[in-house]
């Protein structure tokens, strides 16, 4: 036991099975290492200064964060962070015990590995002093910074608009009027209902009377006329309305031809909207991969495109015309996730600007305290500005995942965004729906208070591979659930949390695992716990998957907006081109093969090379299709339900099962005996519309 200070910021301490050395900041043990920050490293310090001692909240007021300001969901913030890294657990404490009312008392053995000279300890208060100050500064300019507001946004202080528990999206708001419109629903069973706040008289309204699930609200330039669309069970409509006082009258559809368009707002005079929708491209394997950026004439009732990206990406998915009229701004994703910012002269359609933007842009709106700029955010929390004049965009170092979605300003510094929890998805087991079974497997449920998502089973079915989110770091988890170790739990690789991590799969040996971090694939040898890059930074990496025998890798490649197959053996690490225009290759246990083409057909390869057309698959960036036991399986969404599907490959017919409603969920995987479907299923989004003074 020691019960003295760690006054050397070189000191190392050992407690239990792990190492803290609180010069770095590392925290080591048998899970790998972490990283705490100043502030929790504080907090354990003098914890453990105070062995055996109930530490009082006065206490760490003052001795850790220098008399402070601090609300109590600050401090278990940091209690939390220092108990996720040290591994313990709040109900069974092996370090920190939480004492009801009173305190915080260490109870755990503490060893120091570098012994101090004496004349350290004889120093020990001038060093707390100078610290107290250090830490002061650090607080107060880093993300470090802890203030009774909202301390994980680097200091900005967060209002709320509404004040509504549920899950707000969707915002716009309208400066003439003072009003913000926005989506609304109270739990994830529930489809979005319409509501508008006017901020000026503090009044809220719902403005659709009935349960019908809309979609995206948008207010006319002078406030008068309110868009949006509602789905019927035939997809999403186009309606428009007049309001008035916060009521919607005399509700209208529109009569646009193209079908699953996306509303973009109004034109500057408020006598056109804009919209998104799918157009051909020059060749059949462009069909319905591009989105252009439609105009409807209100008055004429006629469409227009104004915008023809040609990509083997999504093509123009965020539109804006500047309050002036002069700009049209266009967000262009040309392939996998990269993203160009155009800005179009209104005037003749001339391109004024071309810029490419290092992040997936989910939000864009013209500013309203600077002219001619541009707001850019998305949903991971990075935050952009766009100057016309000069031609200049400015990403901002700040990174705040959970403040997101930028739809607005409310004087300088001041921005109107959203704000979620990243609990928005839990890990869940279900029995195969399509198998008989003479006793149903038990369900699994993996839940935190973090995002769960990707679970695949392990070759042999008895764990489970998945990965989980903060604020800070992805991480990538084992899980066994069968077995006499059932519950271990082991940390197998961390990624930064901006990373989008894709497609796992375990190889059919159980060595590999199999995935991708952005457009970058990686495999993970499972049993020496070693990480390896498989492509370089400069491939865009598409569908990858294993061969039946786990002896090659076949994964797409996207060259001079094509996809090319190729196939990496493991055995000579070589890589080799196999088929053009193809976006994966299946194989099953029979030694079947699939090949979905790029138009998203599904084809089986026939004996003389010829192929035979199965079903065209949805296009999504990311699709599960499973072939096993004489049957395909995958996902699709069926108006508001998303359906599991599977097509038997004997008779080919095809059977469908709603996995879910009001839900995007379409990676999934199948226990290998076929007996249940693991998925990750989502929660309520549970966010906030809110004004943010000082994030830029």
């Amino acid at each position: 036991m020691i019960n003295q200070r760690i006054v050397d910021s070189s000191s190392k301490v050992q407690l239990a099975d792990n190492r803290v050395c609180f010069n770095t900041g590392r925290v080591e043990n048998s899970q790998g290492e972490q990283r705490l920050e100043p502030l929790p490293l504080a907090f354990l310090d003098y914890l453990i200064s105070r062995t055996g001692e109930v530490v009082s909240r006065q206490e760490l007021l003052e001795h850790v964060w220098c008399n402070r300001q601090v609300t109590d969901d600050a401090i278990r913030r940091v209690v939390k962070k220092v108990r996720v890294a040290l591994g313990d657990d709040a109900k069974e404490p092996k370090f920190i015990k939480t004492i009801p009312l009173q305190g915080y008392q260490f109870v755990g053995d503490a060893t120091v590995l570098c012994e101090q000279p004496a004349q350290h300890a004889r120093k020990i208060g001038a060093w707390w002093i100078i610290a107290c100050f250090v830490l002061a500064a650090v607080m107060s300019a880093t993300l470090f910074v802890l203030n009774s507001e909202e301390p994980e946004y680097f200091g900005a202080v967060i209002t709320p608009l509404t004040e509504i528990s549920g899950s707000e999206m969707g915002g716009e708001y309208n400066a003439q009027t003072d009003t913000l419109v926005f989506m609304y629903r109270g739990s994830n069973r529930e489809p979005f209902s319409l509501y508008a706040k006017d901020l000026s008289r503090d009044l809220l309204y719902r403005l659709s009377g009935d349960d019908g699930a809309y979609h995206t609200i948008s207010m006319s330039p002078d406030g008068s006329k309110v868009l949006y669309q509602r789905n019927k069970g035939e997809g999403y409509q186009v309606y428009i309305a007049d309001y008035e006082n916060g009521t919607l009258r005399r509700q209208r559809r529109l009569d646009i031809s193209q079908k699953k368009l996306a509303l973009q707002g109004w034109s500057a005079d408020g006598k056109e909207i804009l919209y998104h929708a799918y157009v051909v491209g020059e060749t059949a394997h462009h069909k319905a991969s591009s989105k252009a950026i439609f105009s409807y004439n209100l008055e004429s009732n006629t469409s227009r495109q104004i915008t023809f990206p040609l990509s083997k990406g999504r093509g123009d998915v965020l539109a804006r015309q500047s309050a002036d009229g002069q700009y049209l701004a266009v967000v262009r994703n040309q392939q996998l996730r990269q993203y160009r910012l155009l800005v179009f002269a209104q005037h003749d359609g001339k391109l004024l600007h071309e810029t490419l933007l290092g992040f997936e842009a989910s939000n864009l709106v013209w500013s309203q305290e600077q002219p001619n700029s541009l707001l850019l955010s998305s949903f991971k929390g990075q935050l952009a500005r766009f100057d016309v004049n000069s031609g200049t965009l400015i990403v901002s170092e700040h990174i705040t995942p959970g403040l997101n979605d930028v739809f607005g300003e409310c004087g300088k510094d001041c921005l109107l965004m959203r704000r979620h929890g990243m609990n928005y998805r839990d890990i869940v087991s279900m029995p195969n729906p399509f198998v008989t079974l003479p006793s149903p497997p038990a369900k699994l449920k993996i839940a935190s208070e973090e995002v769960e998502w990707s679970p695949i089973y392990s070759h042999d079915g008895s764990a489970i591979f998945y990965l989980s989110r903060d604020k800070k770091y992805s991480y990538l988890y084992r899980l066994v659930y069968e077995g006499p170790n059932a519950g271990e739990k082991t940390l197998l690789h961390r990624f930064d949390t901006l990373d989008a991590i894709n497609g796992l799969q375990a190889s059919s040996d159980g060595s590999y695992l199999l995935g991708r971090r952005e457009e970058r694939l990686f495999m993970y040898d499972i049993l020496n716990q070693q990480f390896r890059w498989l492509t370089g930074d400069d491939e865009q990496i598409v569908y990858a998957n294993w061969s039946a025998d786990s002896d090659y890798i076949y994964f797409s490649r996207v060259e001079q907006h094509s996809y090319r197959l190729l196939r990496y053996s493991l055995a000579t690490d070589l890589t080799e081109r196999i088929q053009d225009n193809t976006l994966a290759r299946i194989e099953d246990e029979l030694g079947r093969v699939f090949i979905l083409r790029d138009d998203f057909w599904l084809m089986q390869k026939q004996a003389g090379g010829t192929e035979r057309a199965l079903v065209q698959l949805p296009r999504l960036p990311e699709l599960t299709v499973i072939a096993r036991n004489n049957a395909l399986y995958w996902a699709d969404k069926q108006s508001l339900t998303v359906h599991l599907n599977q097509l038997d490959l004997l008779t080919m017919e095809r059977r469908s099962f709603a996995l879910s409603r009001n839900e995007w969920t379409f990676n999934f995987d199948l226990h290998p005996k076929l007996a249940s479907v693991i998925y990750s299923k989502e929660l309520l989004a549970a966010s906030d519309l809110v004004k943010v003074a000082g994030r830029e």
